[in-house]
């Protein structure tokens, strides 16, 4: 079976990674795979980061008018013979309509994946015409449909949490029938505690072996919400100046030059520390005590489940997919969206637990993930809705308890 996976994307981060590690285990299973990039920003990014194994090509999109779009994308894949076509959507709005139906015409099998939780549905309100008549509201139906015109062309919307999925259905109309959850998994073998990785990056950054590091792996965007970290860092060196506490935060992105002005600004020097992404993220995760998510947004975090399945407690907010991941206040913290107070109150909670009592929740953490986010099973469950729409000539046995390759 040929497969598509339409992807367009301007930063490298976990749903990419997922992409790619969806591509390979498709391949596993026999079928012809292609990550198809959609603009040549996506094209460069991927090509940067995807083994040379994992097939990759660039389909541009032209640019449309709003009368044209269906019939330009309908030329930019025409040509092309996929039996299944899945749209990655990293954000809610990724691709548009005409993209949407144009697939659905040409491939029928059509699908997406839905990283993100969407914008929630705003409070519907109207003016007064002349300040007596009221209005229509006619701009909360407008914003409404366009949401909701999502739903028509794929055959199946699959969401990586339940928060996902419930914001489509509840909010804009989806058809329940269309939405399924499956979760993200991670290589739980992989991403464990690593003593000696850890003690070579502490070495690295120059963090003494004493400290008590803080710290979050990924992209320095502003969805991401940092400067609760940064605020929150600024907070606990008041609170406990007798500790030697450091700030880690490793990743790349747009958001990178506000966050060290904003250091700079509030903690003294030495104290924060900024590292580009590496190529071994669980030894990097192994050298934090902490693991901060300030998200202002987010589906179900491979970043988070990473962090603990490397034995890092966890202090996150209350968005998309994370209360599904740390479900317990044994494994970690979860406080209010939008409430910075709380985060700096669960960040000096953490910090104020003994070694071995983070030892114990970071133990926790990783028999939880290991449960219940293993990409083992994830992927091929994920794999097995993709095939679910493939002619039975195409499909052929393979055993869901194979182990993936890891990225």
């Amino acid at each position: 079976m040929k497969i598509a996976l339409l992807v367009m994307t301007t930063e490298w981060g976990g749903a990419e990674r997922h992409t790619i590690q969806l591509a390979r285990i498709l391949g596993q299973r026999g079928h012809l795979t292609t990550v198809v990039c959609l603009t040549e920003c996506t094209y460069e990014l991927y090509r940067q980061h995807v083994p040379a194994r994992i097939s990759l090509t660039y389909v541009p999109l032209s640019q449309s008018k709003a009368g044209t779009i269906f019939f330009d994308r309908l030329r930019s894949l025409g040509k092309y013979r996929w039996d299944v076509c899945v749209l990655v959507k990293c954000w809610f709005n990724t691709g548009d309509w005409g993209l949407d139906l144009a697939a659905r015409l040409l491939f029928g099998k059509y699908l997406t994946i839905e990283h993100l939780q969407a914008e929630p549905n705003p409070a519907k309100t109207s003016r007064r015409h002349f300040g007596i008549f009221p209005g229509l509201g006619l701009w909360w139906y407008r914003q409404w449909l366009s949401k909701f015109f999502r739903s028509i062309g794929p055959r199946k919307v699959i969401c990586v949490s339940d928060a996902v999925a419930s914001r489509l259905i509840e909010e804009y109309r989806f058809p329940a029938k269309k939405v399924v959850t499956v979760r993200n998994g991670i290589d739980v073998e992989r991403f464990q505690r690593d003593a000696a990785g850890a003690e070579t990056w502490r070495r690295r950054w120059g963090i003494p072996a004493g400290a008590l590091v803080l710290g979050a792996l990924g992209r320095l965007n502003k969805v991401k919400g940092y400067e609760s970290a940064l605020l929150g860092f600024h907070s606990l060196l008041g609170r406990f100046p007798e500790k030697d506490l450091r700030l880690l935060l490793v990743g790349e992105g747009p958001h990178e030059k506000a966050l060290r002005e904003m250091a700079s600004r509030i903690l003294p020097p030495g104290r924060v520390i900024f590292s580009p992404f590496c190529d071994r993220p669980w030894e990097a995760l192994s050298a934090l005590d902490v693991f901060l998510m300030p998200s202002l947004n987010e589906g179900l975090p491979l970043a988070l489940v990473e962090a603990m399945a490397c034995g890092c407690c966890p202090v996150t907010i209350a968005v998309g997919g994370v209360p599904e991941v740390v479900t317990s206040p044994e494994l970690g913290w979860v406080v209010p969206a939008g409430d910075a107070d709380a985060f700096t109150a669960a960040m000096t909670a953490a910090a104020s637990r003994t070694p071995e009592q983070r030892a114990i929740m970071g133990k926790r953490a990783r028999e939880h993930v290991v449960a219940n986010f293993d990409g083992a099973v994830q992927f091929h469950r994920l794999a097995d809705v993709i095939e679910s729409f493939a002619p039975a000539a195409c499909l052929r046995p393979h055993s869901t308890g194979d182990v993936p390759t890891p990225i």
